[in-house]
């Protein structure tokens, strides 16, 4: 059905023009562990509908607030954008839109009944709280047990406050519970109560969801000293309290996230030096790069290439740790295999150690159980049916899968969810990898057409002020730069479809694409690897051949009959996003109250979708555009005049004032 191949009968059998989109997605939701619907909630967002768009990603992400102030955003990383000036900031867009509207803005979405069986998750963190969304939906009763005196996993416990503030994290929390997930703290499995204990009193299955909760230690000569700490057990001390045991003279051993976590807690809690070291050269980090950044902002230093030998000890205090040269840390087939030069051995000076290394199960929570470990000391367990060694005991997260982030968490957890529903259900657990295509890289002489906008940055504290404290050290969008932001997206692929059998030939939509993109031999086709988005071909189709992948039909007309049906003779104004918000043009039309409708560009309102509006009752109705040049699309604002003088000459024509329709242009 790809390029010209869809009927009208086609096309009328589909649930929702949406569907068009399963075909083919856009790179930013293909490479979402999740598969958020990135281009629809950041269309939404664009166009000021911030309901719609919080409602949009969680969809498929429960955690939309934590994951707004800490994903690794593997959708940005593959956005089409980067080829044309740089990438959309994906994050920045969804934190703006899951802070401002708090738990109460999103909508929830409660099963009618609750009525199923019972199941038990071990571990509030993303993976846990994730499924037990998932699982409230299907209409099961779940309950979380989480060890803390709150919920949140890792991101509550171990990242630390100037990264994901805890008001943060109880927007999700929040959120989650009130669909029915009943949360049960300060309780630990293993110790409070076993998993035979949760059987017992009902539960039909359980979920460990409990993460890696144990920090890696080097068994080093002078590793038992109280100020060799481990990174967990020193984060999470932070977490509760602000405060821990440390030195003056701190060294962090490790290269990853956590570990620049580690010092530049450190930092906060007064030391005077901080320093990491690690295996790694610097590019073969595994912390991120702008992590890297901040931290070396802040004045921590890397000591790259180091592999620790000793903790130095005299006087029952740390002096240093011995350390030796590192020749290679991954072997030529990329496994991690380091080998050293003894011969090169160094003493780094400290009086501090935080063992950041990586972190292991703690398979407390199977005590008295049937839940066997593997020989790696992770729980046993099928990647398949994600069943451990006791059928009604499923696992999910970092307790089974190699370490990830919170949105790979949720989607481990989401899949757990399906595993449990089938074998609640009595059938056998088969779950499908399959996902549509993604749109590839967009092609340059398309890319070269797109309007250049450079990219909002976020704000950060002045490194010198922040690292004495745990505020957050960067800031939220404020609401014109998330609208700007919003509006760089360049819709990949929700733009246009022909239906074959209405398509005459004619041109018309290769003649006002400004990118040039339709091919008409018998009938047009529309590349959707191409195609932007902007609406003009549908807008200005005179047999009505061609409708958009992501808009339903007569998507105005109907959002207008919905505002006009409790409240006819109203005005409407079809608003360009670019002014969603904004006071300006209200001053500039003198009209002190009007229903908005906003949308992406003026560039896809067509004439029909403007008759619609005083058909469906609307005393008349403003199009608020932007000046030539700053509407997303090339000759949006050319082609609009000219349809609005065209829908004027029509009312005209029957008799109607033509001022009942006005064109304003704004800056």
């Amino acid at each position: 059905m790809r390029d010209g191949s869809l009927t009208s009968k086609q096309y009328a059998e589909l649930a929702s023009p949406a569907d068009l989109m399963q075909r083919e997605w856009a790179p930013c939701r293909y490479h979402c562990p999740v598969h958020a619907d990135v281009r629809a909630y950041i269309e939404h967002a664009a166009a000021g509908r911030f309901g719609a768009a919080i409602d949009t990603i969680r969809d498929n992400l429960p955690f939309a607030a934590i994951c707004g102030r800490i994903c690794h955003h593997p959708c940005e990383a593959n956005c089409r954008r980067e080829d044309v000036d740089s990438a959309l900031a994906i994050r920045e867009v969804k934190r703006f839109v899951a802070e401002l509207q708090g738990a109460k803005g999103s909508t929830v979405r409660k099963a009618a009944k609750q009525d199923k069986a019972k199941v038990a998750i071990i571990g509030a963190g993303p993976a846990g709280m994730a499924a037990a969304l998932d699982l409230a939906k299907l209409g099961y009763r779940p309950t979380v047990f989480e060890k803390f005196p709150f919920a949140g996993g890792i991101p509550a416990t171990a990242i630390p406050k100037y990264r994901l503030p805890r008001e943060v994290i109880q927007i999700d929390i929040d959120w989650i519970c009130a669909h029915g997930v009943e949360l049960v703290t300060g309780v630990e499995i293993g110790k409070d109560k076993s998993i035979e204990q949760l059987k017992a009193e009902g539960f039909s299955a359980v979920l460990v969801a409990a993460g890696l909760a144990k920090s890696r230690m080097l068994p080093l000569p002078g590793a038992d000293h109280p100020l060799v700490r481990p990174v967990l057990d020193f984060l999470q001390e932070i977490s509760l309290t602000e405060k821990s045991a440390i030195g003056q003279d701190v060294l962090v051993i490790g290269g990853g996230n956590v570990a620049v976590d580690a010092a530049r807690s450190a930092l906060r809690l007064g030391a005077k030096r901080v320093r990491m070291m690690c295996l790694e050269a610097e590019a073969e980090m595994p912390a991120w790069e702008w992590e890297r950044t901040e931290a070396r902002e802040e004045g921590i230093d890397f000591i790259n290439r180091r592999g620790p030998v000793e903790i130095l000890v005299k006087s029952g205090k740390i002096t240093g740790v011995k350390a030796r040269k590192v020749t290679r840390v991954f072997d030529e087939n990329k496994r991690f295999n380091p080998q050293y030069d003894d011969g090169d051995v160094t003493t780094v000076e400290c009086d501090c150690v935080v063992m950041a290394i990586g972190q292991m199960a703690d398979l407390g929570f199977a005590r008295g159980s049937n839940v066997k470990a593997d020989a790696r000391g992770r729980v046993e367990f099928s990647p398949v049916t994600f069943q451990t060694s006791d059928p009604a005991v499923f696992a999910c997260g970092e307790i089974v899968t190699p370490p990830g982030s919170a949105v790979e968490a949720c989607a481990s957890g989401q899949r757990a969810v399906k595993a449990i529903d089938l074998f609640l259900s009595g059938r056998a657990i088969r779950l499908s990898d399959e996902l549509p295509p993604f749109i590839g890289k967009i092609a340059p002489a398309v890319g070269e057409k797109v309007r250049q906008v450079p990219r909002n940055k976020v704000a950060t504290a002045d490194a010198a002020g922040r690292k004495s404290s745990f505020e957050p050290v960067d800031f939220n969008y404020v609401e014109a730069a998330a609208l700007c932001e919003a509006r760089r997206c360049m819709g990949c692929g929700g733009g246009a479809e022909v239906l074959v059998d209405k398509c005459a030939g004619c041109l018309t939509c290769l003649r006002v694409c400004p990118f040039g993109i339709p091919k008409v031999a018998d009938v047009a086709t529309i590349d959707s690897a191409l195609c932007q988005a902007c609406g003009m071909c549908a807008a200005e189709c005179p047999n009505n051949a061609i409708v958009s992948r992501s808009k339903p039909a007569r998507d105005l007309a109907t959002r207008t009959a919905a505002i006009l049906k409790d409240k006819p003779g109203q005005v409407i104004a079809y608003i360009c996003g670019q002014h969603a918000s904004a006071e300006k043009w209200k001053a500039i039309t003198e009209v002190p109250e009007v229903n908005e409708v906003y949308v992406t560009s003026t560039a896809g309102i067509s004439v029909n979708d403007m008759l619609s509006a005083l058909v469906n009752g609307a005393s008349s109705l403003l199009v608020i555009a932007c000046h030539e040049g700053a509407d997303r699309y090339p000759n949006a604002v050319g082609r609009i005049r000219a349809r609005v003088m065209q829908a004027k000459s029509l009312i005209q024509e029957a008799g109607l004032n033509g001022e009942r329709i006005k064109l304003f242009e704004l800056a």
